[in-house]
Protein backbone atom coordinates (compact mmCIF):
# COMPACT_ATOMS: atom_id res chain seq x y z
CA UNK A 1 0.00 0.00 0.00
CA UNK A 2 1.12 3.36 -0.70
CA UNK A 3 2.79 5.38 2.45
CA UNK A 4 0.63 8.17 1.25
CA UNK A 5 -2.95 6.16 2.20
CA UNK A 6 -1.26 4.40 5.49
CA UNK A 7 0.08 8.18 6.86
CA UNK A 8 -4.11 9.57 5.38
CA UNK A 9 -5.92 6.74 6.94
CA UNK A 10 -3.80 7.06 10.49
CA UNK A 11 -4.93 10.82 10.06
CA UNK A 12 -8.25 10.04 10.93
CA UNK A 13 -7.61 9.21 14.76
CA UNK A 14 -5.68 11.39 17.11
CA UNK A 15 -5.29 8.86 20.03
CA UNK A 16 -2.63 6.22 20.02
CA UNK A 17 -4.99 3.19 20.92
CA UNK A 18 -6.61 3.57 17.17
CA UNK A 19 -3.43 4.68 15.76
CA UNK A 20 -2.02 1.07 16.52
CA UNK A 21 -4.95 -0.62 15.45
CA UNK A 22 -4.86 0.80 11.98
CA UNK A 23 -1.00 0.20 11.59
CA UNK A 24 -1.94 -3.36 12.16
CA UNK A 25 -4.56 -3.33 9.39
CA UNK A 26 -1.73 -2.17 7.27
CA UNK A 27 0.46 -4.53 7.96
CA UNK A 28 -1.54 -7.38 8.09
CA UNK A 29 -4.29 -6.89 5.51
CA UNK A 30 -3.30 -4.10 3.14
CA UNK A 31 -5.15 -5.61 0.48
CA UNK A 32 -8.68 -5.06 1.70
CA UNK A 33 -7.43 -1.70 3.26
CA UNK A 34 -6.39 0.04 -0.32
CA UNK A 35 -9.42 -1.59 -1.77
CA UNK A 36 -11.72 -0.19 0.80
CA UNK A 37 -10.04 3.14 0.60
CA UNK A 38 -10.71 3.33 -3.46
CA UNK A 39 -14.50 2.25 -2.39
CA UNK A 40 -15.38 3.89 0.91
CA UNK A 41 -16.08 7.34 2.67
CA UNK A 42 -13.06 8.43 5.24
CA UNK A 43 -16.27 8.63 7.79
CA UNK A 44 -17.19 5.22 7.22
CA UNK A 45 -13.14 4.13 7.65
CA UNK A 46 -13.75 6.05 10.99
CA UNK A 47 -17.14 4.58 11.56
CA UNK A 48 -16.23 0.89 10.35
CA UNK A 49 -13.07 1.06 12.97
CA UNK A 50 -15.39 1.56 15.85
CA UNK A 51 -17.70 -1.61 14.67
CA UNK A 52 -14.40 -3.84 14.52
CA UNK A 53 -13.52 -2.23 17.89
CA UNK A 54 -16.64 -3.15 19.76
CA UNK A 55 -16.77 -7.05 18.16
CA UNK A 56 -12.81 -7.17 19.43
CA UNK A 57 -13.85 -5.78 22.85
CA UNK A 58 -10.70 -4.53 23.07
CA UNK A 59 -10.13 -0.80 25.04
CA UNK A 60 -7.15 1.64 25.34
CA UNK A 61 -6.20 -0.25 28.64
CA UNK A 62 -5.50 -3.40 26.37
CA UNK A 63 -2.25 -4.83 26.19
CA UNK A 64 -2.09 -6.04 22.88
CA UNK A 65 0.45 -7.93 21.40
CA UNK A 66 1.08 -9.46 17.67
CA UNK A 67 -1.69 -12.34 17.84
CA UNK A 68 -4.22 -9.49 19.62
CA UNK A 69 -3.36 -7.06 16.51
CA UNK A 70 -3.42 -9.52 13.42
CA UNK A 71 -6.87 -10.90 15.32
CA UNK A 72 -7.92 -7.18 15.07
CA UNK A 73 -7.05 -6.77 11.19
CA UNK A 74 -9.02 -10.06 10.37
CA UNK A 75 -11.99 -8.31 12.35
CA UNK A 76 -11.76 -5.04 10.21
CA UNK A 77 -11.35 -6.75 7.06
CA UNK A 78 -14.60 -8.88 7.42
CA UNK A 79 -15.77 -5.64 8.26
CA UNK A 80 -14.20 -3.98 5.00
CA UNK A 81 -14.79 -6.44 2.80
CA UNK A 82 -18.48 -6.33 3.66
CA UNK A 83 -18.69 -3.24 3.31
CA UNK A 84 -17.42 -3.01 -0.34
CA UNK A 85 -19.54 -5.75 -1.15
CA UNK A 86 -22.59 -3.71 -0.17
CA UNK A 87 -21.97 -0.83 -1.98
CA UNK A 88 -24.82 -0.60 -4.58
CA UNK A 89 -25.10 1.87 -7.29
CA UNK A 90 -28.31 4.21 -6.42
CA UNK A 91 -30.67 5.26 -8.89
CA UNK A 92 -33.25 7.84 -7.03
CA UNK A 93 -36.96 8.40 -8.37
CA UNK A 94 -38.44 11.99 -7.72
CA UNK A 95 -41.90 11.89 -6.17
CA UNK A 96 -44.78 13.64 -7.85
CA UNK A 97 -46.02 14.35 -5.04
CA UNK A 98 -44.96 14.74 -1.19
CA UNK A 99 -47.28 12.98 0.90
CA UNK A 100 -48.49 14.66 4.84
CA UNK A 101 -49.97 12.00 7.08
CA UNK A 102 -52.73 13.95 8.59
CA UNK A 103 -54.30 11.51 11.05
CA UNK A 104 -55.28 12.14 14.62
CA UNK A 105 -51.82 10.42 15.76
CA UNK A 106 -49.46 12.03 13.23
CA UNK A 107 -50.77 15.54 14.03
CA UNK A 108 -50.22 14.83 17.72
CA UNK A 109 -46.94 13.69 17.27
CA UNK A 110 -45.22 17.15 18.57
CA UNK A 111 -47.22 16.70 21.54
CA UNK A 112 -46.86 13.42 22.99
CA UNK A 113 -43.98 12.52 25.72
CA UNK A 114 -42.36 9.93 25.82
CA UNK A 115 -43.66 6.51 28.02
CA UNK A 116 -46.88 8.29 28.50
CA UNK A 117 -50.17 6.89 26.74
CA UNK A 118 -52.22 9.59 24.71
CA UNK A 119 -55.96 9.22 23.84
CA UNK A 120 -57.53 10.87 21.21
CA UNK A 121 -60.83 11.29 20.22
CA UNK A 122 -61.93 9.97 16.60
CA UNK A 123 -65.60 10.13 16.38
CA UNK A 124 -68.28 8.85 18.67
CA UNK A 125 -70.42 5.54 17.98
CA UNK A 126 -73.70 6.52 19.06
CA UNK A 127 -73.33 8.80 22.06
CA UNK A 128 -69.62 6.88 22.88
CA UNK A 129 -67.00 8.80 22.24
CA UNK A 130 -64.56 6.88 20.15
CA UNK A 131 -61.06 6.99 20.94
CA UNK A 132 -57.75 5.99 19.85
CA UNK A 133 -54.43 5.01 22.18
CA UNK A 134 -50.93 6.12 21.28
CA UNK A 135 -47.43 5.63 22.82
CA UNK A 136 -43.96 7.14 21.90
CA UNK A 137 -40.94 5.24 23.68
CA UNK A 138 -37.48 6.86 23.04
CA UNK A 139 -35.00 4.08 23.40
CA UNK A 140 -32.01 5.65 23.23
CA UNK A 141 -30.41 7.08 26.42
CA UNK A 142 -27.75 8.74 24.09
CA UNK A 143 -30.24 10.99 22.74
CA UNK A 144 -31.06 14.33 24.56
CA UNK A 145 -34.80 15.31 24.19
CA UNK A 146 -35.44 19.23 24.57
CA UNK A 147 -38.50 19.72 26.58
CA UNK A 148 -39.38 16.11 27.02
CA UNK A 149 -40.83 15.77 23.51
CA UNK A 150 -39.66 13.18 21.20
CA UNK A 151 -40.82 13.97 17.76
CA UNK A 152 -40.49 17.48 16.65
CA UNK A 153 -42.60 19.52 13.88
CA UNK A 154 -39.38 19.37 12.04
CA UNK A 155 -39.17 15.70 12.50
CA UNK A 156 -42.50 14.98 11.22
CA UNK A 157 -42.13 16.58 7.68
CA UNK A 158 -38.58 14.36 7.49
CA UNK A 159 -40.91 11.55 8.65
CA UNK A 160 -43.14 12.43 5.85
CA UNK A 161 -40.91 13.06 2.90
CA UNK A 162 -38.91 9.89 3.78
CA UNK A 163 -42.33 8.00 3.00
CA UNK A 164 -43.24 10.04 -0.21
CA UNK A 165 -40.09 8.78 -1.21
CA UNK A 166 -40.55 5.43 -0.44
CA UNK A 167 -44.21 5.49 -1.83
CA UNK A 168 -42.76 6.58 -5.49
CA UNK A 169 -39.92 3.12 -5.60
CA UNK A 170 -37.00 4.73 -3.44
CA UNK A 171 -36.38 1.69 -1.37
CA UNK A 172 -32.77 3.07 -0.83
CA UNK A 173 -32.56 7.10 0.01
CA UNK A 174 -30.08 9.32 1.19
CA UNK A 175 -30.32 12.66 3.38
CA UNK A 176 -29.73 14.23 0.35
CA UNK A 177 -32.75 13.58 -1.10
CA UNK A 178 -34.97 13.63 2.21
CA UNK A 179 -34.14 17.25 2.22
CA UNK A 180 -34.77 17.60 -1.50
CA UNK A 181 -38.25 16.04 -0.99
CA UNK A 182 -39.67 18.37 1.95
CA UNK A 183 -38.17 21.49 -0.57
CA UNK A 184 -39.54 20.21 -3.69
CA UNK A 185 -35.66 20.22 -5.31
CA UNK A 186 -33.94 18.86 -8.08
CA UNK A 187 -31.78 16.23 -8.10
CA UNK A 188 -28.96 18.36 -8.52
CA UNK A 189 -29.69 21.09 -6.65
CA UNK A 190 -27.01 21.30 -3.74
CA UNK A 191 -27.64 20.68 0.01
CA UNK A 192 -25.62 22.06 2.75
CA UNK A 193 -23.50 19.89 5.45
CA UNK A 194 -25.91 21.80 7.86
CA UNK A 195 -28.83 21.21 6.22
CA UNK A 196 -27.90 17.30 6.08
CA UNK A 197 -26.80 16.99 9.70
CA UNK A 198 -30.32 18.34 10.54
CA UNK A 199 -31.65 15.42 8.36
CA UNK A 200 -29.65 13.33 9.59
CA UNK A 201 -29.88 13.92 13.48
CA UNK A 202 -33.96 13.36 12.75
CA UNK A 203 -33.76 10.02 10.86
CA UNK A 204 -31.29 8.49 13.77
CA UNK A 205 -34.00 10.16 16.01
CA UNK A 206 -37.03 8.04 14.51
CA UNK A 207 -34.94 5.33 13.82
CA UNK A 208 -34.67 5.26 17.90
CA UNK A 209 -38.16 5.97 18.54
CA UNK A 210 -41.06 3.27 19.27
CA UNK A 211 -44.71 3.65 18.85
CA UNK A 212 -47.65 1.88 19.15
CA UNK A 213 -50.76 3.02 17.86
CA UNK A 214 -53.87 1.15 19.25
CA UNK A 215 -57.37 1.68 16.85
CA UNK A 216 -59.36 -1.16 17.57
CA UNK A 217 -62.37 0.59 18.59
CA UNK A 218 -61.88 3.36 15.77
CA UNK A 219 -61.91 0.03 12.92
CA UNK A 220 -64.73 -1.36 14.55
CA UNK A 221 -66.74 2.33 14.50
CA UNK A 222 -65.99 2.49 10.54
CA UNK A 223 -66.71 -1.29 9.78
CA UNK A 224 -69.42 -2.21 12.30
CA UNK A 225 -69.95 -5.35 10.38
CA UNK A 226 -66.80 -6.45 10.83
CA UNK A 227 -65.31 -7.76 14.32
CA UNK A 228 -62.26 -6.39 15.20
CA UNK A 229 -60.70 -8.25 18.25
CA UNK A 230 -57.79 -6.34 17.68
CA UNK A 231 -56.07 -3.62 15.81
CA UNK A 232 -52.98 -2.49 16.67
CA UNK A 233 -49.23 -2.03 15.42
CA UNK A 234 -46.30 -1.09 16.70
CA UNK A 235 -42.30 -0.93 16.37
CA UNK A 236 -40.03 2.14 15.09
CA UNK A 237 -41.25 5.14 13.65
CA UNK A 238 -38.70 4.33 11.00
CA UNK A 239 -37.76 1.06 10.51
CA UNK A 240 -34.23 1.40 8.06
CA UNK A 241 -30.73 -0.03 8.14
CA UNK A 242 -27.72 2.03 7.10
CA UNK A 243 -26.12 1.23 3.89
CA UNK A 244 -23.69 2.16 1.30
CA UNK A 245 -24.37 3.62 -1.90
CA UNK A 246 -22.46 5.25 -4.58
CA UNK A 247 -24.18 7.64 -5.95
CA UNK A 248 -22.25 10.48 -8.83
CA UNK A 249 -18.87 8.42 -8.67
CA UNK A 250 -19.28 9.26 -4.48
CA UNK A 251 -19.97 6.90 -2.05
CA UNK A 252 -21.57 7.35 1.20
CA UNK A 253 -24.29 6.57 3.65
CA UNK A 254 -27.75 5.82 2.61
CA UNK A 255 -30.76 4.09 4.55
CA UNK A 256 -32.71 1.32 3.48
CA UNK A 257 -36.47 1.20 4.43
CA UNK A 258 -37.35 -2.47 5.98
CA UNK A 259 -41.35 -1.59 5.29
CA UNK A 260 -43.53 1.25 5.31
CA UNK A 261 -43.73 3.53 8.71
CA UNK A 262 -46.21 2.62 11.25
CA UNK A 263 -47.74 6.47 11.32
CA UNK A 264 -47.84 6.66 7.37
CA UNK A 265 -49.53 3.07 7.24
CA UNK A 266 -52.10 3.88 9.92
CA UNK A 267 -52.89 7.11 8.36
CA UNK A 268 -53.80 5.75 4.69
CA UNK A 269 -55.72 2.68 6.31
CA UNK A 270 -58.03 5.62 7.73
CA UNK A 271 -57.80 7.60 4.21
CA UNK A 272 -55.94 10.58 6.10
CA UNK A 273 -53.11 11.40 3.77
CA UNK A 274 -52.38 14.79 1.71
CA UNK A 275 -50.52 14.97 -1.30
CA UNK A 276 -49.04 17.93 -1.85
CA UNK A 277 -47.46 18.70 -5.79
CA UNK A 278 -43.81 18.75 -5.46
CA UNK A 279 -43.73 22.16 -7.07
CA UNK A 280 -45.50 23.99 -4.16
CA UNK A 281 -42.76 22.91 -1.97
CA UNK A 282 -40.32 24.79 -4.40
CA UNK A 283 -40.50 28.40 -2.72
CA UNK A 284 -36.73 28.91 -2.94
CA UNK A 285 -37.45 32.30 -5.48
CA UNK A 286 -39.28 33.66 -2.27
CA UNK A 287 -37.98 33.17 0.69
CA UNK A 288 -34.74 30.53 1.63
CA UNK A 289 -35.81 27.53 3.27
CA UNK A 290 -35.15 27.43 6.85
CA UNK A 291 -36.22 25.03 9.36
CA UNK A 292 -38.62 27.48 10.70
CA UNK A 293 -39.85 28.38 6.75
CA UNK A 294 -39.91 24.63 6.07
CA UNK A 295 -42.54 23.83 8.94
CA UNK A 296 -44.83 27.22 8.15
CA UNK A 297 -44.85 26.07 4.43
CA UNK A 298 -45.75 22.42 5.39
CA UNK A 299 -48.56 23.94 8.05
CA UNK A 300 -49.83 26.11 5.31
CA UNK A 301 -50.04 23.60 2.67
CA UNK A 302 -51.47 21.15 5.00
CA UNK A 303 -54.62 23.86 5.94
CA UNK A 304 -55.19 25.20 2.59
CA UNK A 305 -55.68 22.11 1.44
CA UNK A 306 -58.00 20.46 3.82
CA UNK A 307 -59.90 23.31 3.17
CA UNK A 308 -60.55 22.79 -0.42
CA UNK A 309 -61.46 19.64 0.54
CA UNK A 310 -65.26 19.88 0.55
CA UNK A 311 -65.57 16.38 2.76
CA UNK A 312 -63.78 18.18 5.91
CA UNK A 313 -66.33 21.01 6.13
CA UNK A 314 -64.32 23.44 6.60
CA UNK A 315 -66.04 26.72 6.77
CA UNK A 316 -63.35 28.68 8.66
CA UNK A 317 -60.40 30.44 5.94
CA UNK A 318 -58.46 31.43 8.51
CA UNK A 319 -55.12 30.09 9.44
CA UNK A 320 -54.31 31.53 12.89
CA UNK A 321 -51.05 32.98 13.97
CA UNK A 322 -50.80 30.98 17.43
CA UNK A 323 -51.21 27.98 15.91
CA UNK A 324 -48.10 28.53 14.07
CA UNK A 325 -46.65 29.85 17.21
CA UNK A 326 -47.05 26.51 19.06
CA UNK A 327 -46.13 24.40 16.53
CA UNK A 328 -42.46 26.47 16.05
CA UNK A 329 -42.72 26.72 20.11
CA UNK A 330 -41.96 30.33 19.12
CA UNK A 331 -40.97 32.19 22.80
CA UNK A 332 -43.34 35.70 23.17
CA UNK A 333 -41.03 37.47 21.54
CA UNK A 334 -42.76 40.58 19.47
CA UNK A 335 -39.34 40.69 17.09
CA UNK A 336 -39.14 37.08 16.30
CA UNK A 337 -42.77 36.60 15.97
CA UNK A 338 -43.09 39.43 13.50
CA UNK A 339 -40.28 37.48 11.10
CA UNK A 340 -42.23 34.53 11.17
CA UNK A 341 -45.36 36.73 10.30
CA UNK A 342 -43.17 38.06 7.29
CA UNK A 343 -42.02 35.09 6.30
CA UNK A 344 -45.75 33.49 6.05
CA UNK A 345 -46.90 36.45 4.09
CA UNK A 346 -43.93 36.18 1.70
CA UNK A 347 -45.01 32.03 0.95
CA UNK A 348 -48.90 33.30 0.81
CA UNK A 349 -47.62 36.26 -1.79
CA UNK A 350 -45.62 33.03 -3.93
CA UNK A 351 -48.89 31.24 -3.41
CA UNK A 352 -51.16 34.14 -4.62
CA UNK A 353 -48.74 34.38 -7.78
CA UNK A 354 -48.36 31.06 -9.20
CA UNK A 355 -52.85 30.78 -8.76
CA UNK A 356 -52.82 28.31 -5.75
CA UNK A 357 -54.96 30.20 -3.80
CA UNK A 358 -56.77 33.60 -4.66
CA UNK A 359 -55.74 35.97 -2.34
CA UNK A 360 -55.47 36.50 1.41
CA UNK A 361 -56.35 39.07 4.24
CA UNK A 362 -54.63 39.98 7.44
CA UNK A 363 -57.09 39.10 10.29
CA UNK A 364 -56.14 41.66 13.32
CA UNK A 365 -58.03 41.51 16.59
CA UNK A 366 -57.95 45.16 17.71
CA UNK A 367 -54.68 46.73 16.88
CA UNK A 368 -52.83 42.57 17.05
CA UNK A 369 -52.63 40.87 14.02
CA UNK A 370 -53.79 37.49 15.10
CA UNK A 371 -53.75 35.62 11.05
CA UNK A 372 -54.59 35.40 7.63
CA UNK A 373 -57.26 34.70 5.73
CA UNK A 374 -57.75 32.54 2.70
CA UNK A 375 -59.43 33.09 -0.44
CA UNK A 376 -59.37 29.77 -2.44
CA UNK A 377 -59.08 30.19 -6.51
CA UNK A 378 -62.86 29.57 -7.45
CA UNK A 379 -63.45 26.06 -8.26
CA UNK A 380 -60.83 24.88 -6.61
CA UNK A 381 -62.65 22.64 -3.66
CA UNK A 382 -62.84 19.09 -4.53
CA UNK A 383 -63.77 15.98 -3.10
CA UNK A 384 -61.75 13.36 -1.51
CA UNK A 385 -59.47 10.55 -3.51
Amino acid sequence: MPASISVKLEGLFEDEFHKELIRACYQYESRSVAAAYKKLSMEQFVELMETAIAQSGYTEKSELGENELRAFAQIYDKILRNAIKDVQELRSIIPKDVFITNSRVANELPHMSPNKETRLAVGRKGSQLVEIKSTINFNDKNIQLANNASITAYDKIVHDAVCSLYAAGNETFTPEMVYRAMNGMVESEFVSPKSIKMIVDSLEKMRVTDISIDYTDQMRMLNPDDPYDLARVSGAMLQMQKVTVSTGGVTKWAYRMVSFPIVYDYSRLVKQIIPIPLQLLNTKETTRSTDTVIIIRQYILQRVELMKNKKNNMNSRIISYDSIYELLDTPDDRKLRATIRSQTERLLDNYVNIHYIDSYEIVRKGRAITGVQIKLVEGSSEEES
